[in-house]
């Protein structure tokens, strides 16, 4: 008996669910590049999922309307602030969903490029190393 209460309270914990976390994004027009803290994502409409609250750069870009940055700033449910994350995230046995929309108009202009993180930018490849055979000498 006691074996059967440790594997359902077992259970219960990896089977709990968690809190999906989606920022909708639309612009109008419609198919604008989406950068999420400057890496790209999709095009409008897209539906992020973030890890994180608090803020993130957004950029769209659509040639021939000028770009548009922001700062979304993604503030949580109050059951995502401790103490009550704690069953939000590890004992409720269903999943959550914080969803943030957002529309935007893009106005007529010129386009520039949109600023990409360093780590998403392509590294130029480096040429292999010369392996040399050193023969030892008696």
């Amino acid at each position: 008996m006691k074996n059967l209460i440790i594997l359902t309270l077992f259970l219960a914990v990896v089977n709990s669910g968690c809190v999906r976390r989606i920022a909708a994004i639309d612009s109008q027009p419609q198919g604008a590049e989406v950068y999420f803290d400057h890496k790209l994502i999709g095009q409008t409409p897209y539906r992020h999922e973030f890890l994180y609250y608090g803020g993130h750069h957004l950029e769209l870009v659509k040639e021939g309307h000028a770009n548009f940055n922001t700062t979304l700033k993604l503030k949580g449910p109050i059951y995502e602030y401790f103490p009550f994350s704690v069953f939000s995230e590890l004992l409720i046995p269903w999943q959550l969903t914080d969803e943030h929309n957002f529309s935007f108009k893009l106005e007529k202009g010129q386009t520039r490029k949109a600023v990409v993180s360093p780590i998403e930018q392509p590294q130029p490849s480096l040429p292999a190393p010369r392996l040399e055979r050193i023969e030892e000498k008696e």
